[in-house]
């Protein structure tokens, strides 16, 4: 009798799942049919969207950033004490507001409803909603809107909820993640400087320290916490083999022909043990004569989850400075001197980095931007979030040429280093996406492959004096 009311039990429990499973399918239906979810996957230079059932661009709205929204707020709940000790006892009540705000913020993704202006004012708010307002009717909801509009959005959304209360308008509520990050990597990281002191001016060695940069982009928060290969730098031609595209010898020789003043721009993207290796990078670039400066361009505000703020390349620096192992003493001290002496720039904010705006619009939107940069030899876009502002998020063939899938943005040489962690991509050798999608569907977000491409621009004169 047991056994047979055991057996009953068990049966109901599969029912009620199996019953559970289909209301829950049933949902996903009626929400796919209602916000006209695309079941097939989208054409060629089409704009990617969530609203390709198949994209990562779905399952970042579906799952990812509800998810992502709800662990912050989880993160806020949890780290009170220390945010009113921070940022006073009056963060007890902004604390209260500040979630609220999140949790409906989520609600609205969740829900597919329309973007909002921004009501908060700040720097970029007349341009964010002038942004937003240019947006056709249909690309205002979040799986209708082009993928790279719809997240940046979302971020810029949570900085602005942050800046409604005074207390909590300064606190960078991904900071501790980053430094915590970037703690735990300090013997790697101890080991890659040793390893790099002295480097000869050589073809092979500018190559090494790219490639290193190239990999560095690997350690995003946003799509993983693993940390890189404790053997990387000692590694680095193991890894040639997942790097589909690989321009760096024509980048050396784009730079050494180059005219004089040479500038190097480098458009940061992750900090932490990115940030370190595009340190690195930019050292033996100033070390070995290739150019006269290195000019660092940041975010202005938190922005997914790990990006490079001034107040995050600032604490790299005294981290550095301050730190037990001579060694990083050393490094930070001669960082320091090359801020000192212009070796090194930290540019100013621009709000350009933050905004909805890809690329291609930089000259009509920020044109003093365009012309800064356009006085540099080459600039280097880190990461994935700058791959996709330079393609705009569109879905090019997969052997389009980098250079014409610019739309005419190429102020200088313009160079990417990117671990591919979204579904696009351009630049690359026949059949290579067809047999990578062969052998793993998920291949173009998990950040095991890379690329280094350039689209080569020679400036005419050497005149140019910053």
């Amino acid at each position: 009798m047991q056994s047979e009311a055991s057996s009953r039990g068990d049966l109901t429990d599969v029912s009620i799942a199996d019953n559970e499973d289909t209301i829950e399918q049933l949902k996903e239906l009626r929400f796919n049919e209602k916000n006209l979810i695309i079941y097939s996957p989208p054409g060629t230079n089409d704009e990617l969207s969530a609203r390709y059932l198949y994209s990562f661009a779905f399952a970042t709205f579906k799952r990812r950033s509800p998810g992502f929204i709800q662990d912050l707020v989880t993160c806020l709940r949890i780290r009170e004490p220390e945010i009113i000790k921070e940022c006073g006892d009056y963060a007890h009540f902004d604390l209260k507001r500040t979630i609220w705000s999140l949790e409906l913020l989520r609600e609205e993704m969740i829900n597919n409803e329309e973007f909002q202006i921004f009501r908060v004012k700040a720097p970029d708010t007349e341009s964010w909603n002038a942004f937003l307002m240019g947006l056709t009717e249909d690309r205002r909801q979040w799986f209708s809107a082009v993928w790279i509009h719809a997240e940046c959005y979302m971020y810029r959304r949570i900085w602005s909820i942050f800046q409604r209360s005074d207390t909590l308008a300064n606190y960078d509520y991904f900071g501790d993640q980053k430094m915590s990050a970037t703690r735990n990597l300090t013997p790697m990281m101890r080991g890659i400087l040793v390893a790099t002191r002295k480097l000869m001016r050589r073809k092979n060695n500018f190559q090494h320290l790219l490639k290193l940069s190239t990999w560095g982009n690997r350690c995003d928060l946003s799509i993983t916490t693993k940390g890189p290969d404790a053997n990387i730098f000692h590694r680095i031609s193991e890894y040639d083999a997942d790097l589909l595209a690989d321009q760096s010898a024509n980048i050396w020789e784009d730079l050494t022909e180059a005219c004089e003043p040479i500038y190097v721009d480098i458009v940061c993207d992750n900090a932490g043990f990115e940030l370190f290796t595009d340190l690195l990078l930019a050292e033996y670039i100033i070390e070995s004569g290739l150019a006269r400066r290195v000019r660092f361009h940041v975010k202005a505000i938190p922005w997914f989850i790990s990006d490079v703020t001034h107040q995050d390349f600032n604490w790299m620096l005294n981290y550095f400075r301050k730190h037990e192992f001579k060694e990083f003493r050393a490094f930070g001290r001669r960082i320091h001197g090359y801020i000192r002496d212009r070796s090194f720039i930290l540019c100013d904010k621009s709000y350009f980095w933050t905004s909805g705006y890809d690329c291609s619009q930089m000259k009509r939107m920020q044109p003093c931007l365009y012309v800064y940069i356009s006085e540099a030899a080459l600039v280097i876009f880190k990461g994935d979030l700058n791959y996709r502002k330079l393609l705009g998020d569109i879905n090019y063939n997969s052997t389009d040429k980098f250079s014409d899938c610019l739309r005419g943005f190429q102020p200088t040489s313009v160079c990417a280093l990117r671990a591919i962690k979204s579904d696009i991509y351009c630049g690359l050798p026949v059949c290579t996406v067809e047999w990578l999608t062969e052998d793993n569907p998920e291949w173009m977000i998990s950040g095991e492959k890379a690329v280094i491409q350039v689209a080569i621009k020679h400036r005419l004169s050497g005149d140019i004096i910053v």
